[in-house]
């Protein structure tokens, strides 16, 4: 029997679940999510979390501030937790790229981000065990820093069920059936929906879905490897978030006595697949990682060479900027795809815009076809003042 349902939210992780909540803020018990596993338990759960507002255009800007005031607020405006701990970010460029950074710091002050650049010296202020060579400048913003991404994505979908919303886990779907120009089945392994609206925020199984139906979307998966370091005695206390574009590194703390630590720019040879999620990282990435955060923090070089740490996934869109739109030619399929990494910390904003889409609205933050999926076939990529990566 297909069952029929207004708006049919699929994926489980911060997007979807924040799509979900803000849904049935205004449509309630029409709302259903479906993940495959458990809610958090894909790429979401394998994100450092970070929440940083240092963005090359104001959409992304604007999108990363409406999620950065959510955040801070969080058990206030959604419930429950999403575990945010604000202890600073600091981007840190060499020569080439500081004109593109003050730019950058510009922009965002003129949208009411606290940012400001700080020097080499004010860098080792923040953080003692700097070594600033090579550092031209830096981007600081004193409220920004991380959360935690499981805790986050089971607190939205706590807060769409309690407005009425439907959140099933352990229903994979294995097939969407559009005829013409509309979905008129989700098939699923338990059975099959026939939606009104169709929202798929699926991740690094996005092409898997969009095959069945015979689709090809601009995205790849990607590799991104996060290493654990021990830091030494003398390190101890939690430390800013800290991204270095010369270095090619970025890294969150842990508690008090480690530090995450990852690939700004993952290579592109380091193409994955949806289910490598959670391997170990390999020991050559780890001390690759190791090198870098001891030449910008010598007191690295005494922590200790225990190879820990795990595999992180990015869907990745050539011009590292997400998908989010109506489908030009399916009437009632909404893409929330393609995040490139800066999923996590813009849920909260990609949740109020798919509300819009959704809903037949304008999205308040972006224009209609600023994140369509037909701008790569129209030779109209994002760009941005520090080419692809995470930081961008």
């Amino acid at each position: 029997m297909v069952e029929r349902v207004r708006f049919l939210v699929v994926g489980g992780g911060s997007t979807g679940t924040a799509i979900a909540y803000y849904l049935s803020r205004e449509a309630g018990r029409d709302v259903l999510l479906l993940e495959a596993n458990r809610v958090g338990s894909g790429q979401t759960g394998y994100s450092t979390a970070i929440i940083r507002l240092h963005y090359s255009t104001p959409e992304v800007a604007r999108m990363a501030l409406t999620s950065y005031r959510v955040f801070e607020r969080f058990e206030d405006l959604v419930g429950g937790s999403c575990g945010f701990r604000r202890v600073g970010f600091v981007l840190a460029v060499p020569e080439r790229l500081r004109e593109g950074l003050e730019r950058n710091v510009a922009m965002l002050r003129s949208l009411g981000v606290e940012t400001w650049t700080i020097s080499p010296d004010e860098v080792k202020d923040l953080i003692p065990q700097a070594d600033v060579e090579g550092i031209a400048s830096a981007a600081y913003e004193p409220g920004s820093g991380f959360a935690e991404p499981t805790e986050t994505a089971l607190s939205f979908a706590r807060a769409a069920a309690e407005n009425g919303a439907r959140i099933i886990e352990g229903e994979r779907v294995t097939k969407v059936v559009v005829e013409g120009n509309e979905v008129t089945r989700v098939v699923t392994e338990r059975g099959e929906y026939a939606p009104e609206t169709l929202v798929l925020a699926t991740g690094v199984w996005t092409q898997q879905i969009a095959s069945t139906f015979g689709r090809d979307v601009p995205m790849k998966v990607l590799r991104e490897e996060i290493g654990v370091f021990t830091r030494p005695g003398d390190f101890r206390g939690e430390h800013p978030v800290f991204a270095d574009l010369g270095l090619d590194f970025y890294m969150r703390p842990h508690g008090d006595a480690e530090t995450y630590v990852g690939s700004i720019e993952p290579p592109p040879t380091a193409i994955a697949s949806p289910d490598e999620g959670g391997r170990p990282v390999s020991r050559e990435t780890y001390l690759s990682y190791h090198e870098r955060i001891s030449r910008r923090f010598p007191a690295f070089e005494r922590s200790p060479h225990l190879v820990k740490g795990w595999t992180g996934l990015y869907d990745v869109t050539p011009d590292w900027h997400p998908v989010i739109c109506r489908d030009p030619e399916v009437r009632n399929l909404i893409w929330a795809f393609g995040l490139s990494g800066h999923g996590f910390k813009l849920a909260p904003a990609i949740g109020m815009s798919v509300r819009d889409l959704a809903l037949g609205r304008r999205p308040e933050l972006f224009e209609p076809d600023h994140f369509s999926i037909d701008r790569f076939r129209r030779g109209r990529p994002i760009t941005t003042t520090y080419g692809i990566g995470v930081v961008s």
